[in-house]
């Protein structure tokens, strides 16, 4: 939209406000200013045509494929984004050319995966979809409509989870299922998990050079905080690492031995199928990390000795990890009597 504005030395500002643009120019005449507007508006509208012209071709698909490959590899976690992307671009929507898609798909899109995804993972996908719009709009140069179509798309609710304490039967029935699955290693991870404190990122990241066997050490270089750790190792998770080393290496982007290479996404599908078969409900791998945490605390490990194995720096981020109950404190104290 144009407008003119008549300044006090009688010369003429053209302004022109349209498709998110604003120029200005200052004329002597209201003519020449009235002109300079139409010819500006008819310019904005033919850039634009051109533009959205050239862009008309692409698919979402293209766009989640470049910024699989040119942004992701730069990112920490780069492995699982890839996997998640990939599962993106295998799916119908991601055919829809960009200049057609619509928050109706969008939506349509989140209620299907709602059917086998929980909410948490429905909201990352639909942020993926966020970010690459936001990043080849704004960081590739490629004209697309300003409103992002994600925009109304509303988001999963997500209930915080508390993280659940295995009892000594249900980790023992828990392990037996994880020992009757297909994948191989899933006993393995499970019970290496419980006797480590590890997360699932920091297991599936360790290298047989990171194990010392010697000091019965594991050191931990990418870790949530950023910094790296080293974990002591009891004589069954060096056992564990010990069976694993001279496995072959089974993803094809590895370039370094890695101990339990397996992707997230299929290892939560095995480990889901275990629970159910030990009949153990509302429990995520992520949960034996708080089981073994407690364990240590129920073993008499002070508080900076468990923060060492954890890696947690301050006991307000531990704390939330420890289930203790009065009745282990009573038989601790009965011991010491």
């Amino acid at each position: 939209m144009g407008s003119l504005r008549k300044h006090k030395n009688g010369k003429w500002r053209a302004e022109v406000r349209k498709q998110h643009r604003y120029i200005s120019k200052i004329f002597d005449s209201k003519g020449d200013g009235s002109k300079w507007i139409r010819e500006t508006e008819i310019k904005i509208e033919k850039e634009s045509f051109e533009d959205f012209r050239d862009s008309a071709h692409l698919s979402l698909a293209n766009l989640i494929t470049r910024y699989r490959d040119e942004i992701t590899p730069t990112k920490k976690g780069a492995r699982s984004e890839v996997y998640k992307l990939n599962f993106l671009i295998r799916q119908p929507i991601a055919r829809t050319k960009v200049l057609r898609l619509s928050s109706r798909m969008l939506i349509e899109f989140k209620n299907e995966l709602r059917r086998t995804r929980a909410p948490a993972t429905v909201n990352k996908y639909i942020h993926y979809i966020y970010t690459v719009w936001e990043t080849a709009r704004l960081n590739w140069g490629i004209i697309l409509p300003p409103n992002n179509p994600t925009a109304l798309v509303k988001r999963e609710k997500v209930m915080t989870k508390i993280e659940r304490i295995l009892s000594d039967q249900e980790y023992q029935d828990l392990l037996d299922a994880c020992k009757q699955s297909n994948l191989e290693q899933l006993s393995d991870i499970v019970e290496f998990a419980y006797l480590t404190a590890m997360r699932f990122g920091e297991i599936t990241k360790l290298q047989v050079k990171d194990i010392d066997f010697v000091k019965s050490l594991a050191t931990l270089h990418d870790t949530k905080n950023g910094e790296s750790r080293e974990v002591p190792l009891v004589q069954r998770a060096l056992y564990i690492c010990d069976k694993y080393k001279f496995k072959e290496k089974i993803l094809q982007f590895q370039t370094s031995q890695v101990l339990f290479p397996i992707h997230r996404d299929k290892f939560r599908h095995y480990f889901e199928q275990a629970c159910k078969k030990a009949e153990i409900k509302n429990f995520r791998f992520h949960d034996l990390r708080a089981c073994s945490i407690t364990n240590l605390f129920k073993a008499g490990w002070d508080i900076s000795s468990v923060a060492v194995v954890s890696g947690h720096k301050s006991w307000s981020e531990l704390q939330k990890y420890t289930r203790i109950k009065a009745i282990d404190l009573v038989e601790k104290i009965n011991k010491k009597k």
